[in-house]
This record gives structure tokens, C-alpha cells and sequence, in this order.
């Protein structure tokens, strides 16, 4: 049954919504017409005057005895409505007001009325109430003053004989009936600007809350953009300092010269920098001798050994005596620094200091072809870097000074002897602020970082098995540790940013824990050339023969902590001729 009553549904809404359009398009304004008030007072005559249209011509057919008063209100309607739908409907609302009210007086004039009272009473209260819900307060002013004074003057043009009370109190209920409802016009006006007013003040604070919003959405977009870039250029720098680092450290069996002009050149070409220097201070810590350089410019100036002051004027100077970084720029008075004629396009420039521990050992030198090229974030960056390189050069220089550093297989032997000699495999740093220490542990993302060399994450924690991080301590390409980070939340996901921090801190640990085992073994080396240079001097303050032997195995024992020792002079052959000291 509804899918046969469907089709007739739907022609009934098609025909409803047909005659709906077009009931709209025969009311609707002149698009030149603006103003929701305007509109719906044009609204109102186009209704009017249609039913009149309607009605005054369906009177017409029925033939009435008054057929001049039909045809004159079909004639006022017909053109009321005409101006109505065009760009004039003030007009044609003034033409159907003072039509609709003149019937009466008209019909007095023709004589057609039936009595003054009835005719005057019948049009005129219902033509001002039609005039003041469509005319303005002016238009219906001179429609109340034009009827009070047509029934005033009624007996000078009416056929229709009329008392002069009638005349006079029929006057004056006209006045009186044309001012209250201008007053209720007033009124009607003033409210509806007062309530325009108010939606116009509404409509201004959301535009001004739209346009707040959206300069708020704007920026707060400007911001996440510039913070996004930021972020990226951040990573992308910390990356390139990460590759530095790699680089410096694989290749730390080269000699001095070569591995700093090595960091100079890689700087320059992995960050984009116009001339990269290292100074290293001299013994006396007078002067900052400039090492490296990557720069032609530089290159001039290491043939003819160019040194700088310690502590005097120039940005290198004041870096190696302050030990706190420096910018300059190419405005104000930083200017007068760029007047080194070997480095001609220098804009900008920033100096870092070189310190192992709190000791400054250089600077390190960056210069751009850019304006403001430097900011406080790349001091932070860089200073990482200079950091990085203080410990390079600092192990350069004490692996160059003492020649008793081992190749990386016996380092690494080293290594293992201290942590079996410890009997520990590292430390533990726990969220209460607790340092133990950690024993070995079976700890899968632990051993796949130990085993290959290579950062290990575990991308799927679960509950029980947390998010962990391991990366490879590693020195000269060879993995001597692992860092292993656990975090407190099952949930949490490891970042580029932090993933690379780690790995930046574990090239720092390598460097600093080569630095410690050299320190070592130059000691034990020490202590061992001491023991041998006094046991020396004990066998050789004696000319004895046979206290030289007992000297030599009394020395000997007591350096090397022995239950017994003794010396056999003689041959296998001369057996029977040993002399041996016990």
C-alpha cells in the first residue's frame, strides 16, 4: 500500500511546492530592494493589492450597482501592485493609501453613499491602518491631515447631506484615530531600529570576533609553522652534528693536522659555512695559534701562522680568555671585526669555545656570507659540536704527548679487564633520583644494539614489556657499551629528536671514556717505568756480584708481589755449575 500511494505523495509535495514558488515569486520585491523592514512593508502591499485585484475583478462579474468604485480600486490595485514589483514601491504604496482612503470622500462626492457616518466609518479607520502598517511616519502624517480635512470639508463637495455635529465629531475621531496610530507607528519604528541597532551591534562583535578568531587561527597557523620549520631545521642540524661527530670519530688514527683539518672541512661543507677555523692556545696560553681552516683565506693565514691574543680585541680573543661563545653581526659596531682582508665576505661570524672539563684549550671559529646568520639557537647546536671536538683534540694531544695509547683491539681488551675487573657492566639512574649500580641484564633491544652496532628501539611496547631505547656506545667503529633507556610510560613513542640526543651523548661518552683509558694506562705506564727505574737503581748502587743477583730477586718480588722468585745464571749444559739465590 505505500509504495502505491508514493508517485501520489509526491505529486501532492511537487504541486504544493510549485504553487509555494510561485506565490513567492508573485510577492517577492524588486532585487533592488534592500532592508528586511523595506522588504517585508513591499511584501505586504504585493499581498494586498492582489487579493484586491482578485476580489474587485470577481465583483465585477457579479455587476454591481457601484460599478465605478470597483473599477476604481481595480485600476489603484492594478497599479499599485505594478510599481510595487519595480524599483518605486514607495510610490505605488502612496498611490494605494491615498487611493484606498479617497473611496470614501469620492463616493460622497458622487453622491453613491449610502449615509456621511457609515461611508466615512466603513473606509477611512481601515485605510489608515492599511497606510500605517505600509507608509512611513511622514507618508501617514499627510494621510491623517489629508483625511481630517476631506471630512471636515464635506459639505462643501459631498451630495450626501450631513449634519454639522456629524461633520465635526466624524472629524475629529478621524484625528484622533490617524494619531494613535501614528503613535503606535512611533513606536513600532523606534523598536524595530532599536532592535536593528542591536542585531547590527551583535553582527559587529562577531565580525569582530571573526576577525579576532582568524588572525588568532592565522597566527597561531604562522606559529605552528615557523615552530614545525624549527623543529625540522633543529633535527636536520642535530642530524649534521651527529655526522661530524661519526666522521671525526672513525677517523681519529689520523694525525693531528689532518684530523683537524679534517673537522674544519666537514663542518663547512655539511653546514654550509663560509670559513671554519680551529685555534688551539699555546703552552703559555698567550695566544690562540690558529690549526686548521678550511677557507682559502684560511689557508693564507696557517703559511703564515697567524696567532691571536689571548683576551685581546677580536672576537677569538675575547672567546679564549671569557670561555663563553660570541656573535657578531655586519651592523652597529660589530662591524669592525670584519676587516681581515684574507676573509673579504664575512657578514657574520661566531666564535665557541674549545673546553675539556672547565679548561678553554681553542676556539673554534665559524664564519657566514649571511647577515644575522647566527642565532642563540645555532650557539647551542654548535657548542655541542665544540664540545665533541675539545675531547677529540683533547685525546689527540694526550695520545700525541704520551705515544702509549693502544690500537682499538686492545683497547677494547682493556675495556673488558675493567668491567670483569669491577665485576659490573655499568650504572642505573632511577626515577627517584638514584644512581645504582646494574648488573648484565637479558634484555633483547640491550643485546640486538650490543650485537650489531646499530640503535635498536622497541616500536610495539606492551604492558610489562615498556617502551625501551638502547644505542651503541661505540669508539673507532668498535661497540664498547650500550645505552639503555626505559621509559616509566607502556605508551610512550620515541622521538627523532630524542632518539638523535642519545646518540649525540653517546659519541660524548666514547670520547670521554677513551680519554679515561689513556689517562690509565699513561698512569700504569708511569707507576711501571717508576718500579723499573728504582729496581734499576738499586741493582746498580751495588758491585757486588752476588748482592747484584740478590738485589735483582729481592726487587723484583717485592714489584711484583710474588710468593717466590730466583735467577739462574749458566747454560743447560752447565748445570752442575748453577748458582741460584733464592
Amino acid at each position: 500500500m505505500s509504495i502505491s500511494q508514493t508517485p501520489l505523495n509526491d505529486k501532492k509535495n511537487s504541486f504544493a511546492e510549485t504553487v509555494k514558488q510561485t506565490a513567492q515569486r508573485l510577492i517577492a520585491p524588486h532585487p533592488s530592494v534592500q532592508g528586511l523592514d523595506y522588504v517585508r512593508r513591499v511584501q505586504l502591499l504585493n499581498v494586498i493589492t492582489l487579493t484586491l485585484i482578485t476580489a474587485f475583478s470577481l465583483g465585477l462579474l457579479a455587476r454591481p450597482q457601484s460599478v465605478f468604485i470597483f473599477e476604481y480600486m481595480l485600476a489603484v490595485s492594478i497599479l499599485s501592485y505594478t510599481l510595487g514589483k519595480t524599483r518605486y514601491p514607495r510610490i505605488g504604496t502612496f498611490i494605494f493609501s491615498f487611493g484606498f482612503l479617497s473611496t470614501s470622500f469620492l463616493s460622497l462626492f458622487l453622491g453613491i453613499a449610502p449615509n456621511f457616518s457609515t461611508i466615512i466609518y466603513t473606509i477611512v479607520p481601515i485605510a489608515l491602518i492599511v497606510a500605517s502598517a505600509l507608509s512611513g511616519l511622514r507618508t501617514f502624517a499627510l494621510l491623517v491631515i489629508y483625511a481630517t480635512i476631506a471630512a471636515s470639508l464635506a459639505p462643501i463637495y459631498s451630495k450626501t447631506p450631513a449634519s454639522t455635529s456629524d461633520i465635526t465629531q466624524t472629524g475629529g475621531i478621524i484625528f484622533f484615530t490617524g494619531a494613535i496610530l501614528y503613535g503606535i507607528l512611533v513606536f513600532r519604528t523606534n523598536l524595530e531600529n532599536s532592535r536593528l541597532a542591536e542585531i547590527r551591534t551583535t553582527n559587529q562583535e562577531l565580525q569582530e570576533i571573526k576577525t579576532s578568531l582568524e588572525k588568532r587561527v592565522e597566527e597561531r597557523t604562522h606559529e605552528l609553522i615557523a615552530a614545525s620549520q624549527q623543529i625540522q631545521s633543529r633535527a636536520m642540524r642535530l642530524q649534521i652534528i651527529s655526522e661530524v661527530s661519526q666522521e671525526v670519530s672513525a677517523n681519529l688514527d689520523q694525525k693531528p693536522k689532518e684530523l683537524l683539518t679534517l673537522i674544519t672541512n666537514s663542518i663547512s661543507e655539511k653546514l654550509g659555512y663560509y670559513h671554519v677555523g680551529i685555534f688551539l692556545l699555546d703552552e703559555n696560553r698567550e695566544y690562540a695559534v690558529l690549526r686548521a681552516a678550511n677557507s682559502q683565506g684560511g689557508q693564507k693565514m696557517l703559511e703564515r701562522r697567524h696567532q691571536l691574543k689571548v683576551g685581546g680585541a677580536g672576537i677569538v680573543g675575547y672567546v679564549s680568555q671569557s670561555g663563553r661563545p660570541r656573535i657578531v653581526l655586519d651592523t652597529g659596531s660589530d662591524a669592525v671585526f670584519f676587516n681581515n682582508p684574507n676573509l673579504p665576505k664575512t657578514r657574520s661570524e661566531i666564535a665557541l669555545p674549545l673546553k675539556y672539563g672547565k679548561t678553554v684549550i681553542g676556539v673554534l671559529d665559524v664564519q657566514s656570507t649571511l647577515s644575522s646568520a647566527f642565532k642563540d639557537e645555532d650557539a647551542n647546536l654548535l657548542s655541542t659540536l665544540a664540545n665533541q671536538i675539545a675531547i677529540v683534540i683533547n685525546n689527540v694531544l694526550s695520545n700525541q704527548r704520551s705515544e702509549f695509547a693502544l690500537p682499538t683491539q686492545k683497547s677494547n681488551k682493556v675495556y673488558d679487564r675493567l668491567n670483569q675487573k669491577q665485576n659490573q657492566s655499568g650504572y642505573s639512574y632511577l626515577p627517584d633520583g638514584t644512581i645504582s649500580i646494574a648488573q648484565t641484564q637479558n634484555n633483547a633491544t640491550l643485546e640486538k644494539a650490543l650485537a650489531s652496532g646499530e640503535t635498536s628501539i622497541l616500536s610495539r611496547p606492551s604492558k610489562g614489556n615498556p617502551a625501551t631505547l638502547a644505542v651503541p656506545v661505540k669508539f673507532r667503529d668498535q661497540t664498547i657499551g650500550v645505552i639503555h633507556i626505559q621509559a616509566a610510560d607502556d605508551k610512550r613513542r620515541w622521538t627523532e629528536d630524542e632518539v638523535m640526543m642519545v646518540q649525540s651523548i653517546s659519541d660524548r661518552a666514547a670520547l670521554a671514556l677513551e680519554n679515561a683509558r689513556l689517562f690509565e694506562e699513561t698512569v700504569r705506564r708511569a707507576d711501571q717505568e717508576e718500579s723499573i727505574a728504582r729496581v734499576t737503581s738499586q741493582i746498580s748502587a751495588s758491585t757486588d756480584f752476588k748482592r747484584i743477583l740478590q738485589t735483582t730477586v729481592q726487587e723484583l718480588g717485592q714489584a711484583l708481589g710474588t710468593s717466590r722468585s730466583f735467577i739462574q745464571l749458566g747454560t743447560p749444559l752447565e748445570n752442575e755449575n748453577n748458582d741460584e739465590i733464592n
